[in-house]
């Protein structure tokens, strides 16, 4: 036992961690901080499945009453009282149907003209360019009644201001504004208020907007028909006929239709039976009723003529006219839809309502983003997800709102959900409390690793840390290319085993880096890549480019000589070309004898090739070895040739052969000192052929029946 320890050096560390570390603690800590964790997130989870479920319930319960601002109030109760989460309610298309305090309110509007009309209380009008169209703008000051003294302060001379933006372009004299197109439009807006009223539940409210357009310029009076022709809310007095309403009712179109009944224009729009209608009115007929508008037609001829500021009148009066109703009957939340319909008018190029404190009101807030609405609406269940917002995680459930039988007389009867309950709660408290647990065990563990590492360090240092320093400072130097070092590790355990085996590597290396000098990057690059058995003979086919470059007169030269001169000659003049080559990205196949042997491959390898032998022709012309000055003549081409091991399984080489290799060889021993041909399949590889290409008489080579196409290199500055 004594033994192992004195030579495995797990053994010395592990003995020493076990009798520091059994008092301390252990896995236990761990395990009860994530169920910790675990058992807040359920409860969380839990929580806000119960609350999620109460708002569904007492949404559903509320709504069924009739009374939709109940609903809000619930809804805004709920927000109020139960500050740990927050409530949306969106409808089926993700639409957010009950706002938050605040939303739908533009705070003190920049507005100059709106300024003029509050403090003067007088109607004012202007000129304004929205959008690149230039709109006739109609501020009219909204008074405070008597009837409207429920919600707004008696001592208040008024209550807002309503901006109306008409468009110029339909209404200029020349193309003017048709009179039925005028009555068209107030039918439309009359409707449109209509519409809000009815689907709010307020039907036996209606007559409030029928007594109220009367006060429209030009209107003499609204009524409501249903399908069958019978009179449902207006003033009973000429009450039109059962088969002119039936004739309406029968077109099944939701087209305007008009009768010129001499000073008067009697308007017809049918009222389509939309999904929300149906519980009342049946599904079986498209139309559920005919709104039916008599109108002066000398006074809207007069206001025709007169232009865009008497048009400008009676449309705001009709939209002033609607939103009065609707505020009248309890409605206002459902302004802003009443609002949007006016806007979508071609007519009308804007539409606000400002209170007595310059504050823009019913507006519709962007659609807030929550895709994951589209899932629960097709998948009928509930979402429940994390999320994080602004660097805070909240815990996210969406809950579908059923569309029961009791809920059609308002939703309609052909969809399965009517809406989505999102309820939001931060998870904020609970990741306080699992980050608290987490610090204290923190704590508790790094006082038992500092105590660990004092203890370990004394040890470490004199078991461990040196000889790993001193072998870490031979690697070093082994790195920075010193392959005399050696290490020096007297331990007889694994460290110091380590320290021999590094030694072993050192001698390796050195005699790799030795070896390397001799062969070509392709075979070092072969030798990397080889497998346990080793570089097997063959190779590969490669489309690539060789470079043959060879000493003229080198022979004459080496005569006139001592060999040690002519060694160390060649040895510069190859040197010189190697370096060129490789900067190029060339690798040096072989020397044989005065001829230097290249191979290019990958992109742009020709021109590569090109480039080296120019500089090399240009780096030899400025040499000076004496009296006689070499010159290389220097052959490229490029093609397919196999790339391997050649030879024996004893002694082999990695080089290029082919004809491709050949034909390189034959244009270079056909090259003058000073000249570089290359073959047309080089030429080609370039691209379209330079200026500096000057195409030769064809080449007779030895292995060649045929001539071949040769270009020489020209000088170039």
């Amino acid at each position: 036992m004594f033994r192992a320890i004195q030579t495995r050096i797990e053994f010395k560390i592990l003995l020493l961690i076990v009798a520091v570390l059994v008092g301390g603690f252990g896995s236990f800590v761990v395990l009860t901080i994530q169920k910790e964790s675990e058992a807040l997130l359920t409860q969380a989870q839990e929580k806000l499945h119960l609350f999620s479920e109460s708002v569904s319930a007492g949404i559903r319960n509320v709504m069924l009453t009739g009374k939709s601002p109940f609903a809000v109030a619930f809804v805004n109760d709920t927000r109020e009282n139960l500050p740990f989460a927050t409530i949306t309610i969106y409808d089926r298309f993700g639409r957010e149907v009950f706002l938050r305090e605040g939303e739908g309110v533009a705070y003190n509007v920049k507005d100059e003209w709106l300024g003029k009309t509050l403090a003067s209380g007088t109607m004012t009008s202007t000129s304004v360019n929205v959008n690149g169209s230039e709109l006739y703008a109609r501020y009219e000051p909204l008074r405070n009644r008597s009837e409207c003294w429920r919600c707004h302060d008696p001592r208040q001379p008024l209550r807002g201001a309503l901006l109306l933006g008409l468009r110029t372009e339909p209404i200029r004299p020349s193309a003017g504004i048709g009179v039925h197109d005028l009555a068209g439009t107030v039918s439309q807006f009359v409707a449109s208020a209509f519409r809000t009223i009815m689907l709010g539940g307020q039907g036996e409210m209606m007559d409030t907007l029928t007594a109220r357009v009367r006060e429209i310029p030009g209107v003499r009076r609204v009524q409501v028909y249903a399908k069958d022709g019978w009179l449902a809310f207006g003033p009973e007095e000429e009450e039109l006929a059962e088969d002119d309403i039936l004739r309406v009712v029968r077109k099944g179109s939701a087209d305007l239709s008009f009768e010129d009944r001499g000073s008067i224009l009697r308007v017809f729009l049918p009222l389509l039976n939309e999904d929300r209608c149906q519980v009342c009115h049946g599904s079986r007929h498209p139309m559920r009723g005919v709104l039916v508008a008599d109108f002066d037609k000398p006074v809207l001829w007069q206001m025709v003529r007169r232009g865009k500021e008497a048009i400008a009148a009676v449309l705001q009066s009709t939209v002033f006219e609607g939103f009065r109703s609707i505020m009248l009957v309890g409605r206002a939340s459902s302004t802003r839809y009443y609002l949007d319909a006016i806007r979508a008018n071609a007519l009308v190029g804007v539409v606000r309502v400002f209170d007595d404190e310059r504050n823009e009101r019913f507006l519709n807030p962007p659609l807030r983003e929550r895709p994951e609405i589209r899932e629960v609406v097709e998948t009928k269940k509930p979402l429940q997800f994390m999320e994080t917002v602004n660097g805070t995680e909240y815990l996210v459930r969406l809950s579908p709102l059923p569309n029961e039988v009791r809920c059609y007389s308002c939703h309609g009867k052909n969809h399965d959900i009517r809406g989505v309950v999102e309820v939001t709660t931060s998870m904020a408290a609970i990741n306080d409390a699992v980050r608290a647990n987490k610090m204290r065990s923190a704590a508790v563990g790094l006082g038992t690793i500092v105590l660990t590492w004092i203890v370990l360090r004394q040890f470490m240092k004199a078991m461990v840390v040196k000889p790993v320093q001193a072998i870490g400072q031979v690697a070093e130097r082994v790195g920075n290319g010193d392959f005399t070092v050696q290490a020096h590790i007297r331990s007889k355990d694994e460290i110091g085993n380590l320290g021999q085996r590094i030694n072993d590597m050192i001698r390796g290396l050195r005699e790799r880096l030795r070896l390397q000098k001799f062969v070509s990057e392709q075979t070092v690059r072969a030798v990397r890549a080889a497998d346990a058995e080793g570089i097997r003979l063959g190779g590969e086919r490669k489309r690539a480019t060789v470079f043959f470059s060879d000493i003229r007169g080198f022979t004459a030269f080496a005569e006139s000589r001592d060999p040690e001169e002519v060694v160390a000659v060649l040895n510069r003049c190859l040197s010189r070309q190697a370096r060129i080559v490789r900067s190029h990205g060339g690798d040096i196949d072989k020397y044989v004898g005065d001829e230097l042997v290249a191979v290019f491959e990958g992109e742009g390898m020709a021109a590569r090739a090109l480039s080296a032998a120019r500089d090399i022709q240009k780096s030899l012309a400025e040499q000076d070895e004496g009296r006689s000055r070499l010159t290389v003549g220097i052959g490229i081409n490029t093609g397919d040739m196999v790339m391997g091991a050649m030879g024996s399984e004893d002694r082999m080489a990695f080089t290029v052969i082919g004809d491709s290799v050949n034909l390189g060889s034959r244009l270079c021993a056909a090259a003058k000192g000073g000249q570089i041909l290359i073959s047309e399949e080089t030429a080609r590889e370039l691209g379209e052929v330079p200026g500096w290409l000057r195409k030769l008489e064809p080449l007779q080579v030895k292995g060649k029946q045929e001539p071949v196409v040769v270009y020489e290199v020209l000088p170039t500055e």
